[in-house]
């Protein structure tokens, strides 16, 4: 398994939820992927390949053989601030603006801040250390380009809970060194997102298994007490 950053050579344009991704099937958009439109993973490709160049990587990949099994995407805090953007999510789809958008040069050492925005191992290679590989990677490698501070959501302490919204859980965090900073309740963003996609799953809009799958995992409790995301922040 090799531990890197993503560059040119192999960027990552859809995510690893649907199987591992590799140069001879990433541009095979698996049919799963519902109401995606081609013009949308066009966009991430422009608009990652302007992150590489401006900044040096913008995501940490996990790659077994030559396919990608597990990745971490992270982006100036200050291009995070803007809105919420995702690779995958209609959505939040990445939009034409920012692809064009102008580049900040972070010249301020207080702007210096990196933020992880999506964090995904593929259920296949769940519970092999990758989360913990690539949380180093990430440290290693802002460190290396002069970043001051890295952030991030973290879950609660649920590994079922971790694995459906694509964010590690706080004690993962804090093994890195991590401080939680803020909580945020279900009624706020982005925990509110959280509270949606829970509550669709509890309902059974994603299917009797994942209904079964939260039962088993968070029981009786009341979505206030699941539906949580910690801001972490790890300075340099």
């Amino acid at each position: 398994m090799k531990i890197c950053p993503m560059g040119r050579d192999l960027t990552l344009f859809r995510c690893v939820h649907f199987g591992p991704i590799g140069p001879s099937n990433i541009e095979e958009i698996p049919p799963d992927i519902s109401g995606v439109p081609k013009e949308q993973f066009e966009r991430n490709k422009k608009f990652l390949g302007r992150m590489i160049d401006a900044y040096g990587s913008c995501a940490m990949l996990a790659i077994d053989g030559d396919r990608v099994v597990a990745h971490a995407r992270f982006y100036p805090q200050t291009i995070c601030d803007r809105q919420l953007f995702c690779c995958q999510d209609p959505q939040h789809a990445v939009t034409q603006e920012m692809v064009e958008m102008d580049i900040p040069t972070l010249e301020n050492p207080a702007d210096r801040i990196l933020r992880i925005d999506c964090f995904i191992v593929h259920k296949d290679y769940r519970g092999q250390g990758l989360s913990h590989a690539l949380l180093d990677g990430v440290l290693e490698w802002a460190r290396a380009h002069d970043w001051n501070a890295v952030r991030a959501w973290a879950s609660p302490d649920n590994y079922w809970l971790a694995s459906q919204t694509c964010v590690p859980m706080l004690r993962t965090y804090t093994k890195h060194g991590f401080q939680k900073v803020k909580t945020f309740p279900p009624s706020e963003f982005p925990s509110s997102l959280v509270r949606e996609l829970l509550t669709d799953i509890r309902e059974g809009k994603f299917g009797p298994e994942r209904k079964k799958e939260f039962e088993e995992f968070c029981g009786g409790q009341d979505l206030s007490e699941v539906a949580v995301l910690h801001e972490v922040e790890r300075r340099l």
